[in-house]
């Protein structure tokens, strides 16, 4: 569990944050998810407190992220490291990995039917990949992993350019080669993050790539809520997580 043996050197730390289920409580949809209350005040704290060594490492789009956080801009990895911005500004430049392959509208297509047809699912169309929302409809879970299944496996068969991704009542399509754990370890080759000891925070099947990446760098790896992990520490809910991170940023 996270203690106060957990606060971690700020001046040797270089911080990285999930969104949904770390920083923001799990909603129905993504559009209604709100950010928890002290987040944006201690993320802000945070980065001045460490020369701006603080990053959001999300499976969201990062206009998504900037909107959410605004008016704090952050450094983020978005869609699971496909889109990248080292800057702490809305106007920096991104980096996009994957955007563009005719296959995803291809995908997009064979998708919207299947998912129209069944009461409770959600087509969420990101930049570089695709995600099929079953939070609603929970019985649905086998179907949305056949139907996203065969839709790679058609996508893939000259080329495997995507790949799977579960995660909490959700199935993301995401470009191949691109992940959580891939994202930090670009971060840690850039200034403010470079030279310090890693520290992330993450809810999901998604963030244990950011963990193993952590780990082996002698970080700082915690897991939000229950389940399977190779974290060391854990906090049992975002409140609890959001109060410890208030903690460490007014420390």
């Amino acid at each position: 569990m996270l203690d106060s043996s957990t606060l971690p050197r700020l001046g040797d730390t270089a911080f990285f944050f999930d969104f949904d289920g770390t920083l923001a409580p799990l909603a129905p949809t993504p559009d209604a998810v709100r950010v928890a209350d002290g987040v944006i005040d201690a993320l802000a704290t945070l980065q001045r407190a460490t020369g701006g060594a603080v990053a959001i490492v999300s499976g969201r789009p990062i206009h998504e992220i900037d909107r959410f956080l605004a008016p704090l801009a952050l450094p983020v990895a978005g869609s699971h490291g496909a889109e990248l911005r080292y800057g702490a500004s809305v106007d920096s430049e991104v980096i996009r990995i994957g955007f563009g392959d005719p296959r995803l509208e291809a995908m997009r297509a064979q998708l919207a039917p299947i998912v129209t047809a069944q009461s409770g699912l959600l087509l969420e169309v990101k930049g570089a990949g695709l995600a099929v929302h079953y939070r609603a409809a929970p019985h649905l879970q086998s179907l949305v992993e056949q139907v996203t299944t065969d839709v790679v496996r058609a996508a893939n068969a000259t080329q495997e350019a995507f790949v799977l991704q579960p995660g909490k009542m959700v199935v993301e399509i995401k470009p191949h080669g691109v992940d959580k754990g891939k994202a930090i370890e670009r971060f840690l080759e850039h200034s403010p993050f470079a030279g310090r000891k890693p520290f992330f925070a993450g809810d999901d099947l998604t963030d244990e790539k950011g963990f193993k990446v952590v780990n082996a760098q002698n970080g700082v790896a915690v897991k939000i809520g229950e389940g399977d992990t190779i974290a060391a520490r854990r906090a049992p809910s975002v409140e609890a997580f959001v109060e410890w991170l208030v903690r460490v940023a007014n420390q």
